[in-house]
């Protein structure tokens, strides 16, 4: 059984007795706004974990942004070995003060690609097996939903994307907590460049 905690660290127990720890590692710098927050995925062999380590933790702190690992882990789910790390760089600019690079929400693992929806509200899609990021698309970009209403993403949190019968559902936009609002629910497709439908 693997855990993941708000501080940063990762760690297996022996899921029958609850009680002895088979490994642990640590992932990110952790803090209120740091570590993992709702929750990894696995496919089998490896553990995929999400870290956020926001530099600002709203709440009067600013903690120092060289000690920061917000993105994505593989680790083996035996031992404990780190696989890849991939630590995503800042890409919100000026003008979005409640942006931020790391992975708050819930990740989703699929057949060879690990799907992150991201603070800064980019879904990001990886290599299972090397951490390179394969495909991404920028939720707050506007579309216009079914409904004729233009919907906006925003950062991601709480659930992460659903896979099934050959499509992707992403909810983006989550102004909770000082992150980033929006209001959209998106569909994917294989092989689309954007949203087949968007809510």
């Amino acid at each position: 059984m693997v855990a993941g905690q708000k501080d940063g660290r990762v760690f297996a127990l022996d899921w029958q007795t609850g009680q002895t720890k088979l490994w642990e590692v640590k992932l990110g710098r952790g803090s209120i706004q740091g570590g993992v927050h709702f929750g990894m995925a696995a496919d089998g062999a490896t553990v995929f974990v999400p870290i956020n380590d926001m530099n600002d933790t709203r709440n009067g702190e600013w903690l120092d942004p060289k000690t920061a690992r917000p993105g994505v882990s593989a680790v083996n789910a035996a031992t404990g070995e780190v696989i890849w790390s991939h630590v995503q760089e800042n890409v919100c600019g000026e003008g979005r003060p409640f942006c931020d690079p790391g992975v708050s929400a819930a990740i989703t693992a699929t057949e060879g690609a690990v799907v992150a929806g991201h603070l800064d509200g980019i879904i990001r899609i990886y290599d299972s097996a090397s951490g390179d990021i394969i495909w991404s698309y920028d939720t707050t970009a506007p579309v216009t939903g079914t409904n004729g209403v233009t919907a906006k993403g925003g950062g991601m949190s709480g659930s992460g994307p659903a896979i099934g019968a050959g499509h992707m559902v992403v909810n983006s936009g989550y102004g909770l907590y000082n992150h980033e609002a929006g209001n959209a629910l998106l569909v994917f497709a294989p092989k689309s460049r954007g949203p087949v439908s968007a809510r």
